[in-house]
């Protein structure tokens, strides 16, 4: 019984906002602005620019020791050269296989 109630309360505050009251002044309708539509080839956000969006890398998961992956993050911050954890790691494991 207590739902019907609920619902019945809502329904009328529902009705009563949509019929504005004489008394009171009404204030006018503002338009939404118009959605912008993007341009033709070019998707919404950041350019696709990174390794996730490129179909040549696939992200995996494999264990590191933490002691050797916080010493080569360090490494590569310090040399701040552009290259991360994954390129270090697509160099070691080419040159591992080309043995």
């Amino acid at each position: 019984m207590a739902e019907k109630r609920k619902f019945a309360a809502l329904a009328e505050i529902h009705r009563l906002q949509a019929e504005p009251d004489s008394s009171e002044p009404v204030a006018p309708v503002v338009q939404p602005a118009p959605l912008l539509i993007p341009e033709e080839g070019r998707g919404r956000g950041r350019p696709a620019t990174g390794k996730r969006s490129n179909p040549q890398w696939k992200l995996y998961s494999h264990f590191l020791k933490k002691q050797t992956q916080r010493a080569a993050a360090a490494k590569l911050q310090a040399e701040d050269d552009g290259r991360d954890l994954s390129d270090v790691l697509q160099e070691l494991l080419e040159g591992w296989l080309k043995e």
